[in-house]
Parts: C-alpha cells; structure tokens; sequence
C-alpha cells in the first residue's frame, strides 16, 4: 500500500508557504511565479489554513475586495484538512473526494512535512493501475 510518505519521496517536500498578514496580490504573485495552486498560510511558523486560486476568484474577484490591501488571513481557507506521512494513497483520495478539496498538508510529528494535491493522488493511482496492466499483459502473454 503506497503512502504519502511514498509521494513525497518522488516529488519532494518543498512546501510554498504565506504569512497570513501578507497580501493576496502577494499570494497571486508567488502562486504565479511558483506555478503552483496553493499555499499553506502560516501564523507564527504554523499552518493556519490554505490559500489558492479558487479562494481567489471567489473571495477576492468576486466579492469586489483589492488584491492590494487584502490580508491573505482574511480569505484563506481556514479549516485545515491535514494527513501525515503514513496515511494511504487511497485514504487522501477519499478524503479529497468527500471534502471537495483539492491539496492536502502533510504534518509529521507537529511539523510541516509536505503538501499533496490531487493531482499527485491521481498521477500515483494512474502509475499503480499501469503496473497491473503490465504485470496481466505478462501473464496472459507468457500463459
């Protein structure tokens, strides 16, 4: 059973984070240069909630707020939903599915230890799938 753990070897534990006093146009901007969805919203030194581009589009562009003067605080995602290293490929699935969530912070013995989006779940259940197609393309093969 392939675990975050497994994930975060491949794609490594770099974790884009943002104050919570910083600005969304300062979010925006890191979100853009770092060509990534989301970031983790920290107050000191902890994780406090989740910033992306939908808390953009639908706190900030649509609700009339400016990027400019806007704390990052004020339109993050606030409930962090968190795993740890050992939870299963197939539980963040779920979890991601039943919450309607999109990334997922991984903390490991009290710390930031990672961040997997579904794209990361998806591209490893693809990956596992494909091995078994292989290893019964073998066997009908070799049989």
């Amino acid at each position: 059973m392939k675990t975050v753990k497994d994930i975060l070897g491949q794609k490594g534990r770099v974790v884009h984070t943002i104050d919570s006093s910083a600005t969304v146009l300062d979010a925006i901007r890191m979100l853009a240069d770092k060509g990534i969805g989301a970031l983790v919203v920290l107050k000191d030194d902890r994780p406090i909630g989740l910033f992306s581009e939908r808390d953009y589009t639908c706190k900030v562009i649509l609700t009339g707020k400016r990027s400019e003067n806007t704390p990052v605080a004020d339109i993050m995602t606030p409930d962090l939903v968190v795993v740890g290293p050992d939870t299963a490929v197939d539980e963040c699935m779920a979890l991601m599915t039943e919450r309607r969530i999109r990334h997922l912070p991984v903390m490991d013995e009290g710390k930031l230890a990672g961040l997997v989006s579904i794209g990361d779940i998806v591209k490893d259940i693809i990956s596992e799938q494909q091995v078994v197609i292989e290893q019964l393309e073998r066997y009908v093969y070799y049989s």
